[in-house]
């Protein structure tokens, strides 16, 4: 991914605050997104292999999870 250190950071802390405000299970996540547990694990981590498109949908799934819950998502 071609993000500065700090937009990393950003967006590392966005998905985390994301997924808590959710409310959802790793678990739930997996089985909407199709995510394996390992993609999973790397994506919300932002690890060195996370996949671009993997963020992205898993950012948007979030942000979606949160809106209908009628909460403001982190960004």
């Amino acid at each position: 991914m071609g993000l500065t250190p700090e937009e990393r950071a950003h967006l590392g802390a966005e998905l985390r605050n994301n997924f808590k405000l959710a409310g959802l299970t790793p678990e739930v996540v997996q089985a909407d997104l199709a995510f394996s547990h390992e993609l999973f694990e790397e994506t919300i981590k932002l690890g060195p292999t996370s996949d671009e498109k993997a963020v992205a949908r898993l950012r948007d799934y979030l942000e979606e999870k949160v809106e209908e819950q009628g909460k403001d998502p982190s960004s």
